[in-house]
């Protein structure tokens, strides 16, 4: 079981708090509750807990104080702030700090209480030191996965060739390697979105071993490789836009220009642009906003950051166009994207 600790001076939202959220269900039991962030402090020190829920303006030692120094005393607690507004500064703060999500206590009627602490569960066991493998074998698959999350491989035989060997020598189980293949499709859909991946993937089973997924990589390569070639390209010039791909993909929100790009991989802007535009199927300006949208896509579900905190996160000064630009890639609103796939 999860042990959470409710802080917030109020007594009536301390009971509101313990009594609305269905902690049961997703294996969480309210250890005790502090008034005060002091309060707070003492009880952890003598009680082991995973996720710390805390209001964020307290008499005495502020939220943001108290999240500080109960990572201090132990860097794997996991805070939720309580708010009674959206107040963007804080809120960020909090967020800089580690918080892993945020809850407007004005709000909690209208919230969706099931599927935020469905949220906040999966961020902590994600975490927490029983849920990851440890040691060596640990180090190896993060190796692993990291690299399968490039798209280096796509056009580099020896990148391709380092991949394969670290899949052979970590000889990982069925939960591993379902995580490998989804790691690699989910970061080469982001990467090449124009690639026909309904097809690819119509004809795809389950890997049973190593070599099952080797194979599966492998035929997806050549796919890949085959639609980059129809371009009429290069080698060199495939490589240079692939790698400014896989480097972009890897940092959707990083915000770049064409023209740093194109430095990256030492072409001119101009040739960049046709070239891009003619290996990829879509211009690099319609890319770099896919990326965007995919990248909000995935804060919209995972998190409860504001809509417009999201929106800047992902490089849209204006949140009006974001959601614009939202809805024409996906049918929906940003707010009705999060209501509809939230978990």
């Amino acid at each position: 079981m999860i042990q959470a600790l409710i802080v917030d001076d109020e007594h009536l939202v301390r009971k509101g708090l313990r009594m609305l959220f269905p902690w049961q269900k997703y294996g969480v039991e309210v250890a005790g509750e502090a008034a005060s962030g002091e309060k707070a402090m003492q009880f952890l020190r003598e009680h082991p807990v995973q996720l710390l829920m805390t209001d964020i303006t307290m008499p005495g030692m502020s939220g943001l104080e108290l999240i500080r120094q109960a990572q201090r005393h132990d860097a794997s607690i996991k805070a939720v702030i309580l708010t009674c507004h959206q107040d963007f500064e804080y809120i960020q703060e909090a967020l800089r700090m580690g918080a892993v999500d945020y809850i407007v206590k004005t709000q909690l009627e209208e919230m969706d209480l099931d599927q935020a602490l469905a949220r906040i569960v999966r961020a902590v066991r994600a975490e927490t030191p029983e849920t990851r493998p440890s040691g060596r074998q640990a180090s190896a698959f993060k190796d692993v996965a990291e690299r399968a999350g490039s798209v280096r491989w796509v056009m580099d035989d020896d990148e391709f060739e380092s991949l394969l060997a670290g899949i052979r020598q970590l000889n990982p189980d069925a939960g591993q390697l379902g995580e490998l293949w989804r790691t690699s499709m989910e970061r080469l859909q982001l990467s090449f979105p124009m690639f026909d991946w309904q097809e690819k993937e119509s004809g795809e089973s389950a890997s049973a071993d190593a070599y099952g997924l080797e194979q599966r990589l492998r035929k997806l390569r050549e796919a890949l490789q085959a639609w980059l070639r129809r371009s009429g390209y290069s080698e060199d010039i495939i490589q240079a836009i692939v790698k400014a791909v896989g480097r972009i993909a890897e940092q959707p929100v990083a915000h770049v220009k064409q023209g740093e790009v194109s430095q990256w991989v030492n072409l001119s802007k101009n040739y960049f642009s046709t070239s891009f535009r003619d290996i990829m199927r879509l211009t690099f300006s319609h890319f770099l906003q896919t990326v965007s949208v995919r990248a909000a896509r995935e804060l919209l579900v995972t998190t409860n950051y504001p809509v417009y905190w999201i929106a800047e996160r992902c490089g849209f000064a204006d949140q009006r166009y974001f959601s614009k630009l939202f809805k024409e890639q996906t049918g929906l609103l940003p707010s009705e994207y999060r209501q509809r796939h939230g978990k």
